[in-house]
């Protein structure tokens, strides 16, 4: 499809996490659509959660791990059917018992990428383990068991970083801390964005330095929905200066951050106004822009244009706000052609709006 806008080669194109089953029956399936699909631009890493649910099959298959007991049930059909379990009495949790199983499934979708001769990265979906212990336990016990979870997921992330190195490339998930922001009073919001921050970099600190990690802040898209519906940009940029900030006190890169424009089946806001919380990101933080919706290209486009011109400088990448894996085949087809058109556009010219 040719692209109606000027050509430039400064954004690569940027895939969140999972792809249609039908397209990713298996990981180098998956990772062959991609390569085939996003033509002549860069794709900055490849997917290789070929199962779109990943996370709710884990949540669901906690109910067999004998250090839990259903709190209460859910088939996690939707958000008001999430499980939610307890640790059973007598039992002291360890990280086995909260593994995800992260370094084999890598080690296999790194052999495909082999296999495939592709260039870019493989990309590691990694919960925050502030998310994934509250998705598991609830808020209430949260506090009592997040160590664990955290401790898990270092491990897991320090080994795959040790055995792979450049041939992996991890994506820190988290919509906690935008659910949290939202739900706090405004002015207790700086005090709050600073507290999940800091839990943000404490994983990016204690694995390898050497590490790529991109931060996707998430609305959540189970069943294609948001988990809430986002008030705006503000709170995406309030915890990602909070994490800039703690990671160069203590000398620490900052990673690439995804930004979500849109939200669920919702296209990205077409009022410039909707962007202008972006010019008090911090400066030097790699912004990869969520804002390409393959049924409003239009829109996408005004989008990135007003994401760009809020930020005084182009952005690293574009993407779709969340993964694939909920859109049709064609969809994500669409998705991913808008994306490659977009990433290669120069300045919009002035008639997009």
């Amino acid at each position: 499809m040719a692209s109606p806008f000027p050509r430039s080669e400064t954004r690569r194109v940027h895939l969140v996490g999972s792809l249609p089953r039908s397209v990713a029956p298996d990981v180098a399936s998956g990772m062959r659509w991609v390569l085939d699909h996003v033509g002549s631009a860069q794709v900055g890493a490849l997917p290789c959660d070929v199962d779109p649910n990943w996370i709710i099959d884990y949540l669901l298959s906690r109910a067999e791990v004998p250090a839990f007991e259903v709190a209460r049930p859910g088939d996690g059909s939707c958000y008001a059917e999430m499980p939610v379990y307890r640790v059973r009495t007598g039992h002291r949790l360890t990280v086995d018992d909260v593994a995800l199983g992260r370094p084999r499934e890598i080690a296999a979708a790194v052999r495909a990428r082999r296999e495939l001769g592709a260039a870019p990265p493989v990309q590691v979906s990694v919960p925050s383990s502030l998310d994934l212990s509250v998705f598991t336990v609830g808020l209430a016990q949260m506090p009592r068991v997040h160590a664990v979870f955290e401790q898990m997921i270092v491990g897991e992330v320090t080994r795959i970083a040790q055995r792979h190195g450049a041939e992996v490339t991890f994506q820190l998930e988290s919509p906690a801390v935008l659910y949290a922001l939202q739900r706090v009073p405004p002015a207790a919001r700086p005090a709050t964005a600073r507290l999940l921050a800091h839990q943000l970099a404490r994983i990016i600190t204690a694995t390898p330095r050497s590490a790529q990690w991109t931060l996707h802040p998430c609305y959540g898209d189970l069943g294609h929905r948001a988990l809430f519906r986002p008030a705006g940009l503000r709170h995406a940029v309030l915890v990602i200066n909070s994490l800039a900030a703690r990671l160069r006190t203590v000398g620490h890169p900052v990673p690439a951050v995804h930004i979500p424009m849109a939200h669920g089946d919702q296209p990205p806001p077409s009022a410039a106004s909707a962007y202008v919380p972006l010019r008090d990101l911090a400066r030097g933080v790699e912004v990869i822009a969520g804002c390409v919706d393959e049924r409003h290209p239009e829109l996408s486009a005004r989008a990135l244009r007003y994401t760009e011109a809020a930020l005084g400088q182009p952005v690293a990448g574009v993407a779709a706000a969340c993964g694939h894996g909920r859109r049709t085949a064609d969809e994500a087809r669409l998705n991913l052609e808008l994306s490659e058109q977009l990433a290669q556009t120069s300045r919009l010219p002035a008639g997009v709006r």
